[in-house]
């Protein structure tokens, strides 16, 4: 049985932390001395925990407070987890969507709505298993979402948004395997619109 703070990480991990660690050093929120210091200690990084390590200890979200507070997401070994076992399970309304999340559609769908919600940093990492049921990713038009390392088996991935962020929005580097379930990242529907109007 594997252990998700131990398991191997690869590449693309990596370099999402070290994405993450140059836009918090950006912000002022990191010194030059201590990110060079992260960024090493993430570029030799072989499991979750040490990447974990590499963050700072308020996460990437301390700009707006929510990393202080102990919420999940904000770490690279404490992701938010959303878990469709054998019920539904799902995320909408007015929330911040951490830089890390966990989807896992076991036997029920998983629906990630983010037409109300604001992203707490640029690059968003989406660790999806889809099993036998759906991850529905629903996002604001501006925002991106990039598949390229997830697997699949006799599943499906669709994705009807762009790969490409416009100025200002946020990207979701999805990641994982959909077994025999299915991925999908749309726009908001007609209705949706109507409910949710902008600008």
């Amino acid at each position: 049985m594997t252990h998700p703070l131990v398991d191997p990480i690869g590449e693309p991990d990596r370099q999402l932390v070290i994405r993450q660690l140059r836009l918090a050093a950006e912000a002022g929120r990191l010194s030059p001395h201590e990110l060079d210091s992260r960024v090493a200690a993430a570029r030799s990084a072989r499991t979750a925990a040490d990447l974990g390590a590499a963050t700072p200890a308020d996460g990437f979200g301390a700009a707006t407070g929510v990393g202080a507070l102990g919420a999940a997401g904000y770490r690279v070994d404490d992701p938010l987890v959303l878990s469709g076992g054998f019920t539904r399970e799902r995320r909408d309304g007015v929330w911040v969507v951490p830089p890390f999340v966990r989807a896992s559609a076991v036997a029920a769908t998983v629906r990630i709505d983010c037409l109300q919600a604001t992203a707490a940093e640029p690059v968003i990492d989406l660790s999806v298993s889809a099993g036998a049921a759906t991850v529905l990713l629903v996002v604001p038009d501006g925002w991106a979402v990039n598949t390229d390392r997830l697997g699949k088996g006799l599943g499906r991935i669709v994705v009807k948004v762009a790969r490409e962020p416009e100025p200002g929005c946020p990207i979701f580097l999805v990641h994982g395997n959909v077994g025999i379930g299915r991925f999908k990242a749309r726009p908001a529907s007609r209705l949706e619109r109507w409910r949710h109007p902008t600008g």
